[in-house]
């Protein structure tokens, strides 16, 4: 019997998994050379010929870990270059962990410089009735055939002299080792070690084979193995046959040092338990190709479908002035132009009950409770110029307020009678203020009375009211905010310091060509707090994460539209020294 394994923590290995190859390439690469920032020479995983073509998930580095070291220390400051020969020694020794495994002693003197990590399948045997029991591939370019032997004869006759029972077999003229049990993943979801094949508790369950001078493979089933060999021989089989693969890789930069894909179809199943809808609008093919830049590290990102060739034109050809009224501290923004459109689009491609539909649309769901009202009809709706969405610390330290910037339309009054109706019917009253004495702004209140002493230390009732929400318009924008101080953040935020000015955020656009659909911006450093509070998976992906996330600032992302079905954007990471 195998183990369904869809827990949180099982998601948030995934997402280690992918951070800790964005970590690794900017520690051990940025800053490093000039040739390192033109990309790898190679870009795109030669090992993808051993991948289905539907595998769910493949992730790819395509220089040496061991060089990229080399080439930040050549630029790191010498004050600075023990901090950053020990952060690797650290990442060695996590990737390494729980096995009795050297990198210096085992694994450098052979290894090359492409790393490839595959789901092969959710299931090995395509069986729901039993539970789920995924295929991986571990392939690792070869640059001492030698070597590679040597280590692989050494590790096998240590996992038989501790009791393994392995069988060998010729299969296509390939040599292939396993043991003969397979171990399903823990009762916790899946592990680090479930994708380490050198791991003490997992390693004597995986096989191996070496594919001529090139590739050592590794997988935890030996018909994963077997169907990798036949891959090779029939070139529609693998990932190289995939139509929606070579489009997305069209359209990347060519630049990349390392490569994420994901079949969404197959990921969504796998990790959210359910399959998507045949009428789903989700892409087929997600890459996404990790490039260096001074500014950062940036996830050059593609979705691509096989059977869609719309083309959608980006509006946006300068930045967005609803910015101006967003607070420089913000956490997470999101600014664009017409929200109505552009929510329409995404709802259409997240119909379903998938794990992606689930992501976005628990969280609306959530607040349109809270409301009462319907957030496409009664905000969305409306919002056809520019617009800007902001969490931003509160007063409190474990509050957080939120802000929402709109151009101003003449479907704009009709709606904020509608929230006022809201408020109404839950209770709250709804009225006029004067913020500083210059701004006309409406709140919708109701009193509450609050426990308290006096100074000699007697029970004291006092009322005071309770703000659900207030609204104003500044020049031609609405703002909708959460709390009387965040509102005056907005309307004070041109003359004082607003994200737009800020040149720190000015340079990050900088990066993005327009026109372009808009920005999504997470300020982690001020932002991990309040988001996680609200946010628990993060919680879990954090404590996981580690030292992943914990050198990551900021994040800045912008799209461009779709041309013939294929939808680009690009994430620039940036990290703290």
């Amino acid at each position: 019997m195998k183990t369904r394994a869809f827990s949180p923590f099982s998601i948030s290995i995934l997402a280690v998994l992918v951070l800790t190859v964005v970590w690794s390439v900017y520690w051990f690469g940025f800053q490093s050379s000039l040739t390192l920032l033109r990309g790898a020479p190679i870009s795109e995983p030669v090992a993808a010929m051993f991948v289905p073509k539907d595998a769910p998930l493949v992730m790819s580095l395509f220089a040496n870990p061991q060089k990229l070291q080399n080439l930040r220390q050549l630029r790191t400051p010498l004050r600075k270059r023990g901090q950053a020969r020990a952060e690797f020694d650290r990442l060695k020794r996590s990737l390494l962990a729980d096995t009795d495994l050297n990198y210096e002693r085992d694994i450098k003197p052979w290894l090359g410089n492409e790393i490839t990590l595959a789901v092969t399948t959710p299931d090995l045997d395509r069986d729901p009735k039993n539970g789920t029991q995924p295929g991986y591939l571990l392939a690792l370019e070869v640059k001492d055939a030698e070597q590679s032997r040597e280590f692989l004869d050494l590790f096998w006759q240590n996992k038989a002299v501790s009791g393994r029972d392995l069988q060998f077999e010729q299969y296509k003229g390939v040599k292939l080792i396993y043991s003969t049990k397979i171990q399903p993943p823990s009762r916790d979801g899946l592990q680090l070690k479930d994708f380490n094949p050198f791991a003490k508790s997992s390693a004597g369950e995986w096989s191996s084979a070496v594919v001529g001078d090139r590739f050592v493979l590794f997988a935890n089933a030996p018909e994963v193995l077997r169907k990798a060999i036949n891959d090779v021989q029939v070139d529609d089989l693998n990932l190289n046959g995939s139509p929606t693969y070579r489009k997305a890789l069209d359209r990347m930069s060519d630049r990349r040092i390392g490569l994420l894909l994901g079949d969404v179809p197959q990921l969504a199943a796998w990790l959210g338990g359910e399959s998507v809808r045949p009428d789903s609008q989700l892409p087929d093919t997600l890459a996404v190709g990790l490039t260096l830049s001074r500014k950062g590290l940036v996830a050059d990102t593609v979705w691509a479908s096989e059977s869609d060739e719309s083309t959608v034109t980006p509006q946006l050809d300068r930045p967005v002035a609803a910015l101006n009224y967003i607070p420089e501290n913000s956490a997470l923004v999101i600014a664009g132009r017409d929200l109505d459109t552009r929510w329409n689009r995404l709802s259409n491609a997240l119909s379903g009950d998938d794990l992606f539909s689930r992501l976005v649309s628990q969280p609306l769901s959530e607040l349109e409770s809270r409301w009462g009202i319907s957030l496409p009809e009664d905000i969305f709706s409306w919002v056809e110029g520019e617009y800007a969405l902001a969490l931003l610390p509160g007063v409190d330290l474990h509050e957080t307020d939120w802000l929402f910037v709109a151009e101003d339309s003449d479907a704009a009054d009709a709606s904020m009678q509608k929230l006022d109706d809201a408020a109404l019917e839950k209770g709250y009253s709804v009225g006029p203020f004067t913020l500083k004495d210059q701004h006309r702004i409406l709140a919708w209140t109701r009193l509450v009375t609050k426990e308290g002493e006096t100074a000699e230390g007697n029970l004291r009732l006092r009322l005071e009211a309770d703000v659900m929400g207030v609204r104003g318009q500044i020049d031609n924008y609405r703002i909708l905010a959460s709390s009387i101080e965040a509102i005056d953040r907005a309307v004070s935020a041109p003359r004082r310091f607003s994200l737009l000015s800020d040149k720190g955020f000015s340079k990050k656009l900088g990066i993005f060509p327009t026109p372009n659909d808009g920005y999504l911006y997470l300020n982690w450093e001020n932002g991990k707090q309040p988001i996680k509070e609200r946010i628990p998976f993060l919680k879990v992906l954090e404590l996981a994460g580690k030292p992943a996330l914990e050198h990551i600032r900021s994040l800045t992302t912008s799209t461009y539209g779709s041309e013939n079905g294929v939808r680009r954007a690009e994430v620039l990471f940036e990290f703290s020294p």
